[in-house]
């Protein structure tokens, strides 16, 4: 299995690092795609990968921390993927949802870090919300020749078809199976079978109790996602499409193998 977007990273999950990675290879999970976030945790991306083989590194600017970047952040960026040749672009994007933000700066950022991955050939992660006309009148101007992934995709059934013009993958999560969210779900109905991921976005976007099989303490009555919910997620994902958990594990490693390695 493949967790196609996670933030191992964050410090929520520190002190309960080594257990993690413990019950993910136990499960079976051999690839973790970590996504930075921005300057101030790439570092830490950095060391997971170093430390722990199934850990994929992506860095990249999120739409809620710009405007907070240092001087020479896209140098740094640059300077880590080339430390890193398998390394992805991530998690990048826009979003209008956030309090204060400022969508035409997002536009600037996301648009660096998009001819960025081009020119060293890496796959983007990408965040959305809220900005969803926005995110494919920049992808259709510049037609990016890279794997684009919409991560936990939220956007409006009709811009699925539009999306999958310019090549794009769909990965859900845990967290549209709760019960408010059967419209979000419902979307992926319109998602080529070949172009479906899974990701648990761990430490956030917990799935309903039903498909939680691992919880970690997080703020004062609250839970955190554990990475080991994947496999839960497999099987509700499996379930919800009418495939066996073996043919849904093939065919996103499949799907993965073609984000990850567009040509």
């Amino acid at each position: 299995m493949i967790d196609c977007h996670l933030h191992l990273q964050d410090p929520r999950f520190a002190e309960a690092l080594p257990g993690i990675v413990e019950t993910v290879r136990a499960l079976g999970i051999r690839r973790l795609v970590v996504n930075g976030t921005g300057p101030h945790d790439w570092d830490a991306v950095e060391r997971l990968a170093a430390t722990y083989p199934e850990v994929i590194p992506c860095f990249g600017l999120h739409p809620w921390k710009v405007g907070t970047e240092p001087h020479g952040w896209l140098e740094d960026l640059e300077d880590r993927l080339l430390r890193h040749p398998a390394g992805g672009v991530g998690e990048i994007g826009l979003d209008r949802w956030i309090r204060g933000h400022d969508l035409e700066r997002q536009k600037i950022a996301f648009l660096a870090q998009l001819k960025l991955a081009e020119r060293l050939g890496r796959a983007l992660s990408i965040h959305c919300l809220q900005a969803w006309g926005s995110l494919l009148e920049i992808l259709q101007k510049h037609s990016p020749r890279v794997g684009l992934l919409l991560h936990s995709y939220g956007g409006p059934a009709e811009m699925v078809e539009r999306f999958v013009e310019l090549g794009a993958f769909f990965s859900l999560s845990g967290y549209f199976f709760q019960p408010g969210k059967s419209g979000k779900l419902a979307v992926f109905d319109q998602v080529p079978r070949d172009r479906l991921l899974l990701e648990t976005d761990a430490p956030d976007m917990m799935p309903p109790p039903e498909w939680r099989r691992f919880n970690l303490p997080g703020a004062i009555g609250a839970s955190l996602n554990h990475p080991g919910n994947l496999p839960a997620i497999r099987d509700a994902t499996a379930t919800h499409f009418s495939m066996t958990p073996e043919a849904l594990d093939e065919l996103v490693n499949r799907n993965f193998t073609r984000w990850w390695h567009h040509p």
